[in-house]
């Protein structure tokens, strides 16, 4: 390399003009300044362990500077990027910290099954979870869609990493501060892989000087060596995926035989396999897309025998494929089961138009028996079996919002709920920590008070609850809200219970009432769309909260909570005293519910008295 002149980036990707990138200093906010990548390069070494500082994810060449320097803004930039090292963001997310390590090690094994060779790798805690540094092995050249083509390769081989590869993308850069957690990103030898703690990285990456004594290294020689342009003769070519084919008229009359370069959730679903679980479901989509293209029921027979594998009977098969291409089954956008592999490679994904949910009275029959047979009747909270009231149903694909006044016990009441219905139950306690809620859960379970509970996990080394509890998982960290949907898809709980509202994390929005619209908006879909009980707290509002007059325009952002919840329950009541009247204000496929009940403060536990009806 001459100056600011890269001769390679990575493997044979060359640009032949001096290359840019941009850089983010002090705030994420601080946007659109476009360095030379030796500028950069002096600025993180002068920069860094003091200040928060991001790069662009790319580099790029004179046109990238042009575009910003006559805009002002990265936003719209049309032109070629480039690589200098691929970087797999595995975020820690929701996984608890003694769980980190062992789930980053798992990563990495997964890397080097997959042919990438560890000299090739560095390591980074990044101040919560880890980067890994990769060189690029693909050999993937610069050009306008190698973007594209980086994502649809690291989705398909690493889906463990976020998909962190829009063209404009910026990412934190080595050494510097993690705002949130208040450390450094730092380099992790892979030699120490098997020996380091989380707790470990948090204190070396508190400080430069706890680091620099781990690593015993000289700091000028050790950082610039850690700073060079990866290098290396690409060898996993055949792993890239090249950007998938965009049909021009979807709604053309002619007749195409390559279903998934039109309906991406359907290669998703083909590449996936027939795993354990709604294997018939998938197949009568896919199958119901190839007919709907004009796909031979012979083709798509044999398509059929194929994807399954042997994991479904012969005859199951054959009158899958044959029910689909007699009957009138079609699948759209707003399927469940479509809609969890929507992509955003899809002709159809920005208008959500493919079919509009329309069914036939076969597909509306089969829901209907199925919902009826299998999702209500064993999934569903009957709570006339739990309290004795007159019948009531939290049902599968609801949205249950609780609210109260503060101290009457909302909590308690569902955890009561949940302890007593025995349903497979995730709950987010974002205002309590693990210990305090699970101790609420197991007085409830046995019916003792608090100091009968912790003074047998005191004494008693062979107590135990979990015959009582083993339904019930636990989550303190609050979320982001498009963490929430990854996280039900992984645990599959039957209940999600999120308390409260108010402490899920919504990103880029302008002030409360409109992050609860969201936070509402988006719990609704994630019930509907995986037909789960979604149980959530909500606070009322201020006016509400102070003057002791509680309804159903209470709530925060009342209008648009009345809207999407399928049903709205209040607890009311005084706190001094143990009566709490439960009533539903909202209630969309019930009658009305009330019941006075009596609130055990010592047990946490909640006993009927009456019901309204009596």
């Amino acid at each position: 390399m001459d100056g600011n002149k890269h001769e390679e980036i990575r493997g044979d990707t060359r640009i032949s003009q001096e290359c840019y990138v941009e850089i983010v200093k002090d705030s994420i906010s601080n946007r659109n300044q476009v360095v030379t990548t030796e500028q950069y390069k002096k600025a993180v070494l002068d920069y860094s362990w003091s200040k928060e500082m991001y790069r662009s994810y790319f580099v790029f060449d004179e046109s990238f500077n042009k575009h910003v320097t006559e805009t002002g803004t990265v936003k719209g930039y049309d032109g070629s990027c480039a690589l200098d090292y691929i970087i797999l963001d595995v975020d820690k997310g929701d996984i608890p910290k003694d769980q980190m390590i062992g789930y980053m090690q798992a990563c990495l094994s997964e890397m080097f099954n997959k042919g990438v060779m560890e000299e090739d790798i560095n390591l980074w805690f990044s101040g919560g979870g880890f980067h890994i540094e990769m060189k690029n092995v693909f050999g993937l050249q610069q050009s306008k869609t190698l973007h594209d083509k980086l994502r649809l390769t690291m989705n398909k081989h690493f889906d463990f990493a976020d998909s962190i590869y829009d063209k404009t993308r910026i990412i934190r850069t080595k050494w510097s501060l993690n705002p949130k957690t208040q450390l450094h990103k730092i380099w992790i030898p892979l030699s120490q892989t098997g020996d380091i703690s989380y707790s470990d990285l948090e204190y070396y990456a508190s400080s430069k000087q706890n680091y620099l004594e781990w690593v015993n290294s000289d700091s000028d020689n050790f950082f610039e060596t850690l700073h060079k342009t990866p290098q290396v003769e690409p060898y996993l070519q055949s792993m890239v995926i090249a950007s998938p084919t965009i049909v021009a008229k979807p709604n053309s009359n002619k007749k195409s035989s390559d279903v998934t370069s039109v309906v991406s959730c359907m290669q998703h679903i083909f590449n996936e396999g027939p795993h354990i679980g709604a294997r018939n479901n998938k197949m009568m989509r896919m199958t119901s897309t190839y007919k709907r293209a004009g796909v031979p029921f012979i083709v798509a027979l044999n398509g059929m025998h194929t994807w399954s594998d042997g994991q479904m009977s012969e005859e199951e098969v054959n009158r899958t494929v044959k029910n689909v291409y007699d009957g009138n089954y079609q699948y759209g956008c707003d399927d469940h089961i479509m809609a969890e592999y929507c992509d955003a490679k899809c002709i159809y994904y920005k208008r959500k138009d493919y079919k509009l949910d329309i069914k036939g009275i076969n597909e509306l029959e089969d829901s209907l028996r199925d919902y009826l047979v299998n999702t209500m009747s064993q999934n569903s909270i009957k709570l006339d079996k739990i309290y004795g009231c007159d019948p009531y149903n939290f049902a599968p694909g609801e949205l249950i919002v609780f609210s109260g006044d503060t101290g009457l016990g909302k909590t308690a009441f569902i955890q009561d709920i949940i302890v007593k219905a025995k349903q497979h139950t995730l709950f987010l306690s974002l205002e309590m920590n693990e210990q305090l809620i699970f101790r609420r859960f197991g007085q409830i379970a046995v019916g003792k008070d608090k100091e009968w509970i912790t003074n047998e996990y005191k004494t008693n080394p062979e107590f135990t609850l979990k015959d009582k509890l083993d339904h019930v998982q636990v989550m303190t960290i609050a979320p982001r809200i498009d963490s929430i949907k990854k996280v039900v898809s992984e645990y599959q709980p039957k209940v999600l219970v999120v308390d409260t509202t108010d402490e899920v994390q919504v990103d880029f929005v302008k002030g409360e009432i409109e992050k609860q619209n969201i936070v509402i908006g988006a719990l609704k879909q994630i019930a509907q769309k995986t037909n789960i009980i979604i149980i959530a707290i909500h606070h009322l509002n201020k006016s509400s909260a102070s003057n002791n007059v509680i309804n159903l325009h209470s709530l925060k952002g009342s209008s648009n909570v009345v809207q999407k919840a399928d049903k709205v329950i209040l607890i009311k009541g005084n706190r001094d005293d143990a009566v709490r009247i439960v009533s539903s204000v909202k209630s969309r496929d019930e009658g009305r519910f009330e019941m006075t009940a009596a609130f055990d403060t010592n047990t946490m536990q909640f006993n009927q008295i009456r019901s309204n009806y009596d």
